[in-house]
């Protein structure tokens, strides 16, 4: 996960591109591609206050971890005008993690 953060391989673009195609239906429309990005950007926070950015070390994905960080997180943010309840922000959370192992 965080290799493939610190490679540079990581294309902020694609990655919303893929989280775009990758959500359910319902869904598409209801995120801008800026809302996907503040919703990866607060995931990589969530990385960088783990240490999982500054380890070599394998790490063990919680998603339901990362998803209450994510969702409380975007309801405090004044910016965030978007569905921030975890059952919706999980379904980008999800596929952000598809677009990283697809780097692999």
């Amino acid at each position: 996960m965080s290799e493939n953060l610190e490679n540079s391989i990581y294309d902020d673009e694609a990655a919303v591109r893929f989280i775009q195609l990758h959500i359910p239906q319902e869904l598409q429309g209801k995120y801008t591609d800026d809302d996907i990005v503040l919703i990866t950007d607060t995931m990589v926070d969530f990385y960088q206050r783990n240490g999982w950015l500054d380890s070599d070390e394998e790490v063990e994905i919680d998603v339901d971890e990362i998803v209450n960080f994510v969702s409380k997180e975007c309801k405090k943010d004044k910016d965030c005008h978007f569905d921030t309840r975890p059952e919706s922000i999980r379904w980008i959370v999800e596929a952000e993690l598809d677009y990283e192992e697809s780097l692999a």
